[in-house]
């Protein structure tokens, strides 16, 4: 039995360094019929899948799998409700429940971060009861084997230097295509069990919504819906969920429609470009 906790993993996930490197990613953004998000009336609890617990209790696990199919998956998970969040507080919205021990305290905290421009922020979320949430998941779409060729020197003229012979070099290196998807909702019926903030005994606090929700759209109303995927070998959830979090709420609610974000992501995230996706 591991003795760390999903916590303290997320922690050293959000850790890692990632090569500087330009991204493209696809996103699909699109309004619902709900009233709109407001900034003075409306309070954001940002709740994952229940499933999320499945992947914990994987990790625990002395499975030999425990770190691809628990851990991992349960980190993407817990970066996308942790970005969410972020990105949605420098937008201006009011949050309640935030960070990984967020729970269901109702309680006033503060929540910082660090823009594009590499500047810290800081805001308090609001105690109250949310009246909006949004749904967030991620969950890794494809895993496959890209092959990157280049030509390096293989001799050259003693002397002159000059390099007289050149030989191919492959890489061959793992990508995942990583999608994160979030709908912001507002919930319908007294007894709705999004309500509840069913966070059962993980090592964070979360607040879960049933999975069947994301695809059930009888239990709410939709506010905006957005997906986003990102092809990377990043090892880092917390690295490849900025990116992703950060370009399907770009400017939100402003980026409807089909598009493509291209973002570097050095020295700090940073969204350069946004183009029509062509049909």
């Amino acid at each position: 039995m591991r003795l760390y906790s999903l916590a303290s993993l997320m922690m050293l996930c959000l850790s890692l360094t990632a090569c500087a490197n330009k991204f493209y990613i696809p996103i699909w953004n699109r309004k619902g019929d709900a009233k709109p998000l407001s900034k003075t009336d409306d309070i954001i609890r940002v709740v994952v899948p229940d499933r999320i617990k499945k992947y914990v209790a994987k990790a625990r696990s002395n499975d030999p799998d425990w770190l691809a199919k628990g851990s991992k998956l349960a980190f993407y998970i817990g970066m996308a409700k942790i970005y969410s969040e972020k990105r949605l507080q420098a937008l201006g919205y009011q949050l309640t429940d935030t960070g990984l021990d967020g729970g269901d305290s109702g309680q006033p905290k503060k929540i910082d971060w660090i823009d594009s421009q590499g500047n810290e922020r800081q805001a308090m979320t609001h105690g109250g009861k949310p009246t909006v949430y949004a749904l967030v998941d991620s969950q890794v779409l494809d895993t496959y084997t890209q092959r990157f060729i280049s030509n390096e020197p293989y001799s050259s003229d003693p002397s002159t230097g000059a390099t007289t012979m050149w030989t191919n070099h492959v890489d061959e290196v793992t990508m995942n295509a990583i999608n994160f998807g979030i709908k912001l909702v507002r919930p319908t019926g007294k007894n709705n069990p999004i309500y509840i903030c069913n966070n059962s005994s993980l090592s964070t606090n979360f607040c879960t919504y049933p999975d069947s929700y994301w695809d059930d759209k009888s239990h709410y109303e939709t506010i905006f819906y957005g997906i986003g995927t990102m092809d990377t070998n990043s090892p880092s959830p917390g690295y490849i969920e900025h990116h992703l979090t950060s370009s399907v709420l770009y400017q939100y609610p402003n980026l409807l429609g089909k598009k493509r974000i291209v973002q570097i992501s050095q020295p700090f995230f940073q969204v350069t470009k946004v183009t029509d996706i062509p049909k």
